[in-house]
């Protein structure tokens, strides 16, 4: 292993010569710039120094003999080349643009390096403003330089790609003989965590350096193995008991963000698998959450929560916000732990539960209280007569006709509710009990003036007959009770995509729009005087609505106010 690291340190150490020596190189041309920039400055201070009065010709013929190998211009304010001992002034192009010029006019002094279309190569130039406002720019080309610095590289090129290709073939051999041991162990310990068990090590317990190593890795992958299968099964069990319950369950950490959500969780909120599991939380925008979860931080006390349309399908949620001490989930510290339950079908019960004790209560109590007044009267000798006695016992009896009424209508409510039919074995001629039902309401029809008339064909369906009259009764029943007189009640018994399609239609007051989608709960009245004149229990339409649903069928309205209206049932057609 020593001699393995002072053969790293080597490389290393020869890797530096070879920085060091570039490092120099670069040093040594800029140094050659520098160098460069100060004989060409010396030389314009010292053509600048001839005179106040500077005179283009007799500079460039001076310049050329003190320095042959350089070039001079000398260019007007305006631009203009006066002398240049390269080139014919004449024959050259205005210089006011160039960078060198522009600068040293502004500054003082200007230097750029570019190439020279009149001398053909790469020159470095120097200018400088003189006494009377001309710029004198002396130039050199730079191939003196640059094969100066060619020279030196290409021998610190050769040098550099011997050592990094010896650099290269000592760290790959030694780097391999360093790292396969530690390849065996890497993969030994992957075996272990992954369940696939583990290479041998032997060939490597000969090195006395890695033997005693080798010895503790096997001893540390035997109870890593049983660590990690003991704690996989206790993973697996609690994922599996999270995910089977019905109720969400959200982890929060000390800081609120989210540690663990099952999936019960991110179906009630509509959260999808495999997202970022913080959104979870902000999907609610629940201020009452918010502030129940801090309340349970603060107070260390439990909180219960009910919030209604919390997630995008507007259910009720009941939340249970419980602080959680001393307890991790995966390694962090639980800090509040959120039991979600979904009580939307409970809190609607209980709604209807309490909406029909209510209108139950308000039903009965109406004609029992005129049967006590009713009686009232009679028993204290207030009605004389016995024309008028007869006609308030005729009155009493109505009532307790209209008690009994309600009384079986709830009554049939109730076994509606309470039975619940897959496939009846009774069939039953929809037509057929059509018309009777329309022989049975005939009387009630020309007493109001009402044409009640049946047709269609015979459609058989799984439905016993006293439902399919139950429920042709109540249809056509209110649509004679709602039409005014010369009117007429239509039903029609069709088929159509292996259902029967009853169709009771009226030219009635007809009902209006905001009224359509409440017409079938249980004591709803769109016109509640002329319903009670008529012996209407409002539960007409309830029953007929639970009768579809209890044989798989559906029901549909279509009203206008003053032209009628048509009800619309499909029951699914009988099977051989």
């Amino acid at each position: 292993m020593k001699k393995r690291i002072i053969g790293v340190t080597l490389l290393t150490v020869v890797c530096a010569l070879l920085l060091s020596n570039l490092v120099g190189v670069l040093i040594f041309c800029s140094r050659e710039m520098d160098a460069a920039r100060d004989t060409l400055q010396e030389l314009l201070v010292l053509m600048d120094a001839q005179s106040a009065d500077t005179d283009p010709q007799e500079l460039a013929r001076q310049f050329s003999q003190a320095a042959p190998g350089k070039r001079l211009t000398i260019i007007d304010t305006d631009g203009t080349v006066l002398a240049d001992t390269g080139a014919d002034p004449e024959g050259l192009e205005n210089h006011g643009n160039r960078p060198e010029v522009e600068s040293a006019a502004a500054t003082g002094w200007g230097e750029a390096v570019r190439h020279s279309d009149t001398m053909g190569t790469s020159m470095f130039y120097v200018a400088k403003k003189f006494a009377d406002g001309m710029i004198g720019r002396a130039s050199m080309p730079l191939s003196s330089i640059d094969s100066l610095v060619v020279s030196s590289l290409w021998s610190v090129l050769i040098a550099s790609a011997a050592a990094l290709l010896l650099a290269l073939l000592l760290a790959r051999r030694t780097a391999n003989r360093v790292v396969a041991p530690l390849n065996a162990v890497s993969q030994a310990l992957q075996g272990v965590l992954d369940g696939t068990g583990k290479p041998g090590l032997e060939e490597y317990q000969s090195d006395d350096e890695l033997r005693p190593i080798l010895r503790y890795i096997d001893k540390l992958m035997e109870r890593l193995g049983g660590y990690i299968q003991s704690i996989t099964d206790e993973r697996d069990k609690v994922a599996l008991i999270l995910d089977c319950m019905a109720e969400g369950l959200i982890l929060l950490d000390e800081d609120g963000r989210v540690l663990a959500i099952n999936r019960a969780a991110r179906t009630i909120f509509g959260f999808p698998e495999g997202e970022e599991d913080d959104g979870a939380l902000l999907l609610t925008r629940s201020r009452r959450l918010r502030e129940a979860i801090q309340e349970c931080q603060q107070k260390h006390a439990g909180v219960v929560l009910d919030v209604d349309a919390l997630a995008e399908s507007a259910r009720s949620l009941r939340m249970f916000v419980s602080p959680v001490a001393g307890r991790q989930f995966e390694g962090q510290p639980v800090g509040t732990s959120i039991l979600i339950s979904d009580v939307t079908e409970l809190k609607k019960a209980e709604g209807i539960r309490s909406e029909f004790t209510a209108n139950v209560s308000h039903e009965l109590k109406t004609p029992l209280t005129s049967i006590k007044g009713f009686t009232e009267m009679l028993s204290s000798g207030m009605v004389a007569s016995p024309e008028d006695q007869k006609r308030f016992i005729t009155m009493i009896g109505v009532e307790v006709d209209r008690l009994i009424d309600l009384i079986n209508d709830i009554l049939k409510l109730s076994e509606l509710e309470s039975v619940a039919i897959d496939q009846c074995s009774e069939r039953t001629d929809v037509l057929e009990v059509a018309k009777e039902t329309a022989d049975l309401l005939s009387p009630a029809a020309r007493e109001g003036d009402v044409s009640l008339s049946v047709s269609g064909l015979s459609a058989v369906v799984a439905v016993p007959r006293s439902r399919v009259k139950e429920l042709l009764l109540n249809l056509m029943s209110n649509g004679i009770k709602y039409t005014e007189k010369g009117g007429k009640v239509d039903a029609a018994i069709q088929l159509k995509d292996n259902q029967a399609v009853i169709t009771v239609t009226d030219n009635g007051i007809g009902i209006p729009a905001e009224a359509q989608s409440r017409v079938f709960e249980r004591f709803y009245r769109v016109d509640k005087g002329r319903a009670r004149k008529n012996g209407g229990t409002g539960l007409g339409l309830a029953i007929v609505k639970h009768i579809v649903q209890l044989y798989g069928g559906t029901v549909a309205l279509k009203s206008e106010v003053g032209k009628g209206s048509t009800f619309t049932v499909k029951l699914p057609l009988a099977k051989d």
